[in-house]
């Protein structure tokens, strides 16, 4: 009896692991590229060609044979692609590129906060959490009035506790009026 339940647990439990860890896994697979994004890159069979390199202020990178490549705006997938494209032009027959992110680049966090500033990315923080990175909130902060700027567009939303911070994000938390 005891077994048949944890077994039900079990069958009702995993299946939301299981879709929560693939939700994750394609919000990290639309991850694009940025300045200050470190990556690592590495040709199969070819030593010579693998580089560890921070992503410019400009969006390149320099690669041995390809000189400096733009990478600002590619998710992992489109600049293995890219790469493999770019190295197929003229100097491997049939290249296999690897694309893994050594380190991100910050979150920002201004306004209402102990402590404002540029704080290192770490996967699937939320905001609730960024905001204790930076030492909680002030007295006067607002508890639900926090936007986030994202992407190339800086594009700016309302969010909530548990909205998920991305690399590159800027947070800004509000004074209260009450």
């Amino acid at each position: 009896m005891v077994i048949s339940r944890l077994l039900l647990l079990c069958l009702l439990v995993l299946p939301g692991i299981v879709l929560a860890g693939s939700a994750q896994t394609a919000g990290l697979q639309s991850y694009k590229f940025g300045p200050g994004d470190a990556l690592k890159i590495s040709v199969y069979q070819e030593p010579d060609l693998a580089v560890t390199a921070e992503i410019s202020q400009q969006g390149y990178i320099d690669m041995p044979l390809l000189g400096s490549i733009r990478m600002t705006g590619h998710t992992q997938q489109s600049a293995k692609e890219y790469l493999e494209q770019r190295l197929k032009d003229g100097y491997l027959v049939s290249p296999s590129v690897s694309i893994t992110i050594d380190s991100y680049r910050p979150f920002f966090i201004y306004g209402e906060v102990r402590n404002p500033g540029s704080y290192d990315y770490q996967p699937d923080i939320t905001l609730e959490q960024a905001i204790a990175l930076s030492g909680g909130l002030l007295d006067r902060a607002s508890r639900s009035a926090w936007h986030i700027q994202r992407g190339s567009d800086k594009t700016t939303f309302k969010a909530e506790a548990d909205t998920v911070i991305l690399p590159g994000d800027v947070i800004k938390i509000d004074k209260s009026f009450f």
